[in-house]
């Protein structure tokens, strides 16, 4: 189906000749490669870093909209590029780790995946996260494309995540069309393609969803599901087409808890929307609804019963944060941007103006397909994208990350409403394409900021308990070291990168305090060895101590070493050189040192 698109004649593309089409599109294509050699520039340009990355942002959307006029407006032109703008926009999170998995989020995932492939069984504990055990849906998909296609976890991981990525983004591209549709938009796949360009924009995108984890494989599939419920009403092989929702469902449920909670009350949402305005739901939409609800049930009661110890704590947090604010009993709004990493002025203003602008995108979309809110599946987008206006103010109170964990969900409804206003400017004249365009990439650049920091984005010098930037080549080098010389299995503790690291890429068993409820800054803070320092190790039956010679007198990014419940955390945490070598002396022999990774061996 082609769909016209009026151009204003100062912009208007003469149309090419059949023959000369083809290269048209490649030479425009030719801009998604240049993004990734911009992604790159920027890695290697200090102090220009975030300017070449948003400049490889504005080439590759610049890029989407020249092929689309160049294409002729035509639907399989938006899809192609609906699936080029996902797999470009996950370039970031691969440029930033080509070699290995550096999240701290991947570990335990790594941990688990390499475990199956040395003949683990499922479920079997793991000490870097004990939740990730009772989802197994990632690790067994991962392990076995690495068995069939003979390839390593990181490489295997990085095709399955960008393509369950690009299917969740289709299924957004879908769902907008046939919104669109609904509300009689003159251009349904414009306002697709639009919708898809809108979701790769929010805040989880570009490299927390994109990273190797659970939600990753399970957030996608939401989409998919949500796309197959809503058209059960479109098509006559109903109860095949809910048969593959259910399959998928379960591979929800068994991968990832919170996705698995939001599918089911979506879904929940949808037929009781049915019944309260007298429209009786389709038989086999209910019996989704019904065995998504009990298979997430079940699986929490039978599988999965450590969740609501791991979540628990940051969902009371969440829920208390309002009553103590509005009671004057709680610590009042967080400090935006507070971290210990500066962000660029500009990136500043983005994240709130990406704010105000997708509030009155949505605004104006809702309004413009107030008509079509009256059908139930159109209500419910409109409703879940209001989530992520709705989770702002528990932002501001709290930051952690449960209630962001939404947004990559709420974005799903949110996309197509704005697209519909987005579409409409772009019947504009030249100055008003100019202005959306221009929004679109200050919601771009703003929404990175508001869900990945610097130590996130960019690479850079090392810096204490900071995730990937402390998670260096010669961390891992160590890790490897010891699992090749020593095997797996060694109970080791560390600083909070190198537990994870020692666990992931040695095979190792750390001992936390997340994990294990040990101190481990009794052990490795004092200056020297004490008694009571030995008495910690024989107690936790250490059999090595890793530390890193870099952490010494410097203060660490996230506020403590270990765990928030160390001494001194957020305030004067610092390590010292003697604190970190007292280990040469005692029952102890260095065993490894890289320069910066020493590896102490426990005797005895």
């Amino acid at each position: 189906m082609s769909v016209a698109v009026k151009v204003p004649a100062a912009l208007a593309v003469p149309a090419a000749p059949p023959g000369r089409r083809a290269p048209l599109l490649i030479l425009a294509t030719s801009g998604f490669p240049l993004a990734g050699l911009a992604f790159v520039a920027a890695y290697s340009h200090a102090g220009r870093a975030h300017e070449w990355y948003w400049l490889a942002v504005a080439l590759a959307l610049a890029t989407t909209a020249i092929v689309y006029v160049l294409a002729a407006v035509k639907r399989r032109a938006a899809v192609l590029l609906s699936t080029a703008v996902v797999l470009v926009l996950s370039l970031p999170k691969l440029l930033r780790a080509p070699h290995y998995f550096n999240f701290f989020d991947e570990q335990a995932h790594l941990y688990a995946v390499d475990a199956l492939r040395a003949g683990a069984r499922l479920f079997a504990g793991n000490p870097l996260n004990r939740v990730v055990s009772d989802y197994p849906g990632l690790h067994t998909a991962t392990a076995a494309l690495s068995a069939v296609t003979g390839s390593d976890v990181f490489a295997a991981g990085n095709v399955l995540i960008p393509a369950i990525r690009g299917a969740g983004c289709l299924a957004v591209f879908l769902l907008a069309e046939r919104f669109a549709r609904a509300a009689w938009a003159p251009s349904p796949a414009l306002v697709a393609l639009l919708a898809v360009v809108v979701f790769a924009a929010n805040p989880a995108f570009a490299f927390f969803d994109a990273q190797f984890a659970y939600e990753s494989l399970a957030a996608p599939l939401v989409a998919v599901v949500l796309l197959l419920a809503v058209r059960l009403d479109d098509t006559e092989q109903r109860w095949a087409v809910a048969a593959a929702a259910l399959v998928l469902s379960a591979l929800v449920v068994v991968t990832h808890h919170g996705s698995s909670y939001l599918l089911a009350g979506l879904l929940v949402t949808i037929v009781l929307a049915r019944f309260a305005v007298r429209r009786r739901p389709p038989l086999p939409l209910v019996a989704l609804c019904a065995a998504t609800a009990a298979l997430t049930a079940g699986w929490l009661l039978a599988a999965a019963g450590y969740t609501p110890t791991y979540v628990g704590p940051y969902v009371s947090s969440n829920l208390t944060s309002v009553p103590e604010f509005l009671s004057g009993s709680g610590s009042g709004p967080r400090r935006l941007f507070g971290g210990f990493l500066p962000v660029p002025l500009y990136e500043r203003a983005a994240s709130l103006a990406a704010v105000v602008i997708l509030f009155a995108f949505f605004c104006w979309g809702a309004f413009a397909i107030r008509r079509a809110i009256r059908r139930v599946d159109a209500c419910v987008l409109v409703g879940l994208g209001a989530v992520y206006f709705l989770s702002l103010p528990l932002v501001a109170l709290r930051g952690d990350q449960v209630v962001k964990r939404f947004w990559e969900f709420a974005f799903i409804g949110l996309a197509p409403v704005c697209a519909v206003a987005l579409a409409r400017l772009t019947r504009g004249r030249a100055g008003v394409k100019a202005l959306s365009a221009a929004l679109v990439l200050v919601v771009f650049v703003g929404s990175g900021v508001a869900r990945s920091g610097e130590h996130i984005r960019f690479p850079g010098p090392y810096v204490p308990s900071a995730d990937p930037r402390s998670m260096t080549p010669d961390v891992v080098a160590a890790a490897r070291w010891l699992r090749a010389t020593h095997g797996p299995h060694h109970r080791i503790t560390g600083d909070h990168t190198l537990a994870v690291t020692l666990g992931s890429h040695g095979a190792q068993t750390p001992v936390t305090y997340e994990e294990n409820g040990f101190p481990v800054w009794t052990v490795i803070a004092p200056q020297e060895v004490t008694p009571a320092v030995l008495g910690e190790v024989r107690k936790a039956r250490l059999e090595w101590i890793a530390v890193d010679l870099r952490s010494a007198d410097r203060f660490p990014l996230t506020g403590f070493y270990f765990n928030e419940a160390e001494p001194g955390a957020y305030v004067d945490t610092q390590l010292t050189t003697r604190a970190l070598t007292k280990f040469d002396a005692g029952p102890f022999r260095r065993a490894y040192d890289n320069g910066h990774v020493v590896l102490y061996e426990v005797l005895g």
